[in-house]
């Protein structure tokens, strides 16, 4: 004998499916759920009391059209004790419900992390005040209340458009504390009236409204309100009405505040207006109308196409098509729908895929750096873990099952030779050269800088003099510099003579292996300092005739990184400098082949060489053209009118032997320089060890 319904359930009639099929809606008054059923589950309900599956099924086969099956009957049953809607009378009852409850029990990680996601408090039942002023604002729903927004909304654009110079100066004018602090209050009172605009509309319609309260997505807060009971109606336009409630009342106040706006004046009141003209449009319009969220747009477009449970049904359909397309299973379809339909639905469950991993991906960076380091970095991984890995693992579950059906298939075979060709695209390194923007002189040309700051201690080489590419043009003294690289040779020394002493002495010998990582650390470092010392020693980057030195210099004086010394003007040949990132220069080779191209025709290639690859990363951008500020590709800023790359990059110089005398003494062209091969795994690789290691502190 099957069990008996619950007596506290209600049974709704609710609208019908896009394929015009009847549904009714099953309510939990308990649970306060929904539950959505078609025609057949419908008329075995109408029948239950029969008993049995059996009698069930001859019923509903004799009184109607339909042809069920014992089976069916028992699926029905199945659904119905799963979702507790049945009364337990007996042992098998009970047991059911162990079950369930056991199923459901989680470990206090699951529920930490659960939590740590998504929850929501309710702050209060606001069903009695609803039902108490409905009869105060349903003039809000009447014709001359839209009237008035639509002429607020028009009429406020009109006057927007005559002063949008004032307009756009004050909304420049609140990136400030002042301003954020009015974002904040406007964006409070929007989402209050939005949720009490869902709130209302619903009770207008008959609903009830058990709760109203906050909800924290990965502990971002959002306003929330219990509407489930608009799945009971059985219109679709009502839904749809509740749906869009809260984004029509923002968009409403959006309108009143930008005419308002217009005839304000200066001051609190018209800033306050400013803030709610703006923050309303952008919160209704960016976020509550997008469908790839559970926001409004979600529930909106779940009704108009009248598909419940959008997400899921889509995401299980996009699974199924990508089977498909990969092994050929030739598998039913999940649901029956027309065909335009099921290629809408799937390009709407990538279209959710890539923005969830968008989204939940800068969610994760955004977590990482609001908490310390090692909690966000466990909590960056918990984001990935969660969010993305997890539906990955979900699906290859379901490959698993039907691994013998898949290796079976043709189709898997081809797919896995395109897999492993893909794979051998990233490991084969394949990258041969690097390229990138390039300062081009028609003649060698190059302007010397400072690389280390101190004291000049002496210019050795005056105006119009000849020097050699390599030559010491200039000395600096640093006695800081000095003082430290003295210190770590004394601790060097001292590291050293703990060394020899280790054989000797038994205390020294157990601690050998800490004086070993000590003095490679300060051999580290002292290697370190003596690059930076010898930049204390200035040389000629290139042969030619001294020319343009900076009059103010003088023995004695102080100078700081970044300044100009002189320039050498070459004797022969076209100077190209260029830059590459810290990834790449490793890649790079001095006396390596390089090719460039002139600007805008791209004219060449013409052979070039390198003459010089940078040994430290340069922490001034000399070659302005080719910043970002200036429309270049290197992102540089101004400290102190100083550009200042804001990654580390190195310093290519080449050289033209061929002369170019169409070209202007100094233009943009782009270079392509020889470098050693590398995969885009070991790009990666080197990227990832990189950022953990830097963001670790290790």
């Amino acid at each position: 004998m099957l069990s008996p319904i619950r007596d506290d359930l209600d049974l709704h009639s609710a609208s019908p499916t896009a394929g015009g099929h009847p549904t009714w809606v099953i309510h939990d008054p308990v649970r306060n759920k929904f539950f959505q059923i078609e025609w057949r589950v419908f008329e075995v309900l109408r029948r239950w009391k029969l008993g049995t599956a059996k009698h069930i099924a001859r019923a509903v086969n004799q009184q109607t059209t339909l042809e069920l099956t014992e089976q069916f009957v028992e699926k029905v049953s199945s659904f119905l004790s799963s979702h507790q809607l049945l009364r337990v009378e007996n042992d098998r009852g009970t047991k059911a419900l162990t079950e369930i409850k056991k199923s459901t029990q989680r470990s206090w990680w699951t529920w930490l992390l659960h939590h740590y996601l998504f929850f929501r408090i309710p702050l209060f039942r606001p069903d009695k005040f609803l039902t108490w002023a409905l009869p105060y604002v349903r003039i809000l729903y009447s014709k001359p209340a839209l009237f008035l927004v639509l002429f607020s909304l028009v009429s406020g654009l009109i006057l927007l458009a005559r002063q949008w110079d004032v307009f756009f100066a004050q909304l420049i004018d609140f990136f400030s504390v002042r301003g954020l602090v009015f974002f904040v209050i406007a964006l409070v009172i929007a989402k209050i009236a939005h949720e009490f605009g869902h709130a209302f509309t619903a009770k207008m319609y008959g609903c009830r409204i058990p709760a109203m309260g906050i909800a924290f997505l990965v502990m971002w807060p959002m306003l929330y309100t219990d509407t489930n009971e608009s799945w009971k109606l059985g219109s679709r336009r009502q839904r749809l009405n509740v749906a869009a409630a809260g984004v029509i009342v923002e968009l409403a106040i959006a309108a009143i505040a930008t005419f308002a706006w217009n005839f304000l004046p200066s001051g609190g009141l018209r800033d306050m207006a400013f803030v709610m003209a703006t923050t309303t449009w952008i919160s209704s319009l960016a976020i509550n109308i997008s469908p790839f969220m559970r926001f409004d747009g979600y529930y909106l477009l779940s009704d108009w196409w009248g598909i419940p449970n959008l997400h899921e049904r889509s995401f299980r359909l996009a699974r199924w098509w990508l089977r498909e397309k990969l092994f050929g299973l030739n598998e039913p379809a999940p649901e029956p729908f027309r065909r335009r339909r099921v290629a809408l639905l799937i390009l709407f469950a990538f279209c959710v895929w890539v923005y969830r991993f968008i989204l939940f991906l800068g969610i994760a960076i955004l977590v990482y750096n609001f908490f310390t380091k090692v909690l966000g970095i466990f909590l960056f991984l918990t984001e990935i873990s969660w969010f993305i890995l997890r539906p990955l693992w979900i699906e290859l579950a379901e490959w698993r099952v039907r691994r013998k059906t898949i290796l079976a298939r043709k189709r898997v075979w081809i797919s896995l030779v395109l897999l492993v060709c893909a794979t051998l695209v990233l490991f084969i390194p394949w990258r041969a050269s690097i390229t990138t923007n390039a300062v081009f002189e028609a003649e060698a040309y190059s302007v010397v800088y400072l690389n280390a700051g101190g004291q000049l201690d002496s210019l050795l080489v005056v105006s119009g003099q000849e020097v050699e590419r390599g030559e010491l043009l200039a000395r600096l003294k640093n006695p800081d510099l000095s003082f430290r690289l003295q210190q770590i040779d004394n601790q060097i020394a001292v590291q050293r003579e703990l060394r020899k002493s280790a054989a000797l002495d038994l205390v020294f010998r157990q601690q050998n292996a800490v004086i070993a990582a000590e003095l490679v650390r300060l051999e580290t470092e002292r290697a370190a300092l003596q690059e930076r010392f010898n930049d204390l020693n200035v040389h000629a980057p290139i042969g030619g005739k001294i020319t343009e030195v900076t009059p103010e210099l003088s023995p004695g004086q102080w100078v700081g990184v970044g300044q100009r010394l002189l320039a050498i003007k070459g004797k022969k040949g076209i100077k190209i400098t260029a830059y590459v990132k810290e990834e790449d220069v490793f890649r790079v080779h001095e006396t390596g082949f390089c090719r460039f191209y002139l600007p805008v025709t791209l004219e060449g290639p013409f052979a070039c060489r390198v003459l010089d690859v940078g040994r430290s990363a340069e922490q001034v951008l000399k070659d302005e053209m080719l910043a970002s500020a200036y429309n270049g590709d290197i992102p540089a800023s101004f400290v102190e009118n100083t550009l200042v790359p804001d990654h580390a990059i190195y310093k290519i110089s080449a050289i033209v032997d061929k002369q170019l005398p169409q070209i202007n003494r100094q233009t943009l062209g782009m270079l392509q320089v020889d470098a050693d091969r590398k995969s885009v795994i070991e790009r990666f690789w080197r990227w990832s060890v990189a950022v953990l290691v830097r963001e670790s502190g290790m």
